[in-house]
């Protein structure tokens, strides 16, 4: 089994939190044979990442997937393969590190992460304190003048965040599902955590 598989599988079902994933949905979104599934999910459990649940019964029994929030182990994993994700990302990391300290998480979405030359704009998604959100727009007005693109960024407190998140707000969720959290993984780790 491949590192990659297991930190696929776990970005997942951190990401797509909208989606009570199964193992059939699970394999069919990252294209991994229904076999192939089932022996990461083994793994995963019994390394106590996560929690595998059976509904129904007889033949027709699906397992649901969760994470395993009591394990200390899943929070740190999940916290290294965010990382990873954002120094994928060097070139938007370094150029909105202002941005760092001011902001809860940061997330970077959109075309600008698969097609950089194509894209029109650089969309973000900046959750912090409400008082704060003066201040993050005169950093990236001051950001806006050294770059080519558009900086489009939508600022929202954790709350009005949760509340687009759950309503649900297809645009948003897509937002955290492919997006790459450049700042704060930490901090989105525990906002997820909250709200799965």
């Amino acid at each position: 089994m491949k590192p990659n598989t297991v930190k696929k599988v776990l970005l997942l079902l951190l990401k797509d939190f909208s989606v009570t994933h199964t193992i059939t949905s699970l394999a069919n979104e990252l294209h991994l044979s229904r076999v192939g599934g089932w022996k990461v999910i083994k793994k995963l459990e019994e390394n106590n990442l996560i929690v595998v649940r059976p509904t129904g019964s007889g033949k027709t029994n699906t397992f649901l997937l969760k994470l395993n929030w009591d394990n200390v182990l899943v929070e740190k994993t999940l916290s290294l393969y965010l990382t990873e994700e954002a120094l994928s990302q060097k070139r938007w990391k370094a150029n909105f590190v202002e941005l760092e300290g001011k902001m809860n998480f940061l997330i970077l979405y959109g075309s600008i992460l698969h097609f950089p030359q194509e894209a029109k704009d650089i969309d973000l998604v900046g959750i912090s304190q409400k008082n704060k959100f003066v201040r993050i727009q005169q950093t990236i007005d001051k950001i806006q003048k050294t770059q080519s693109k558009k900086i489009h960024i939508i600022n929202f407190t954790e709350m009005e965040f949760q509340e687009e998140l759950l309503k649900p707000n297809k645009a948003f969720i897509e937002t955290v599902k492919k997006g790459v959290i450049l700042f704060g993984q930490d901090n989105f780790i525990q906002f997820m955590k909250k709200n799965t």
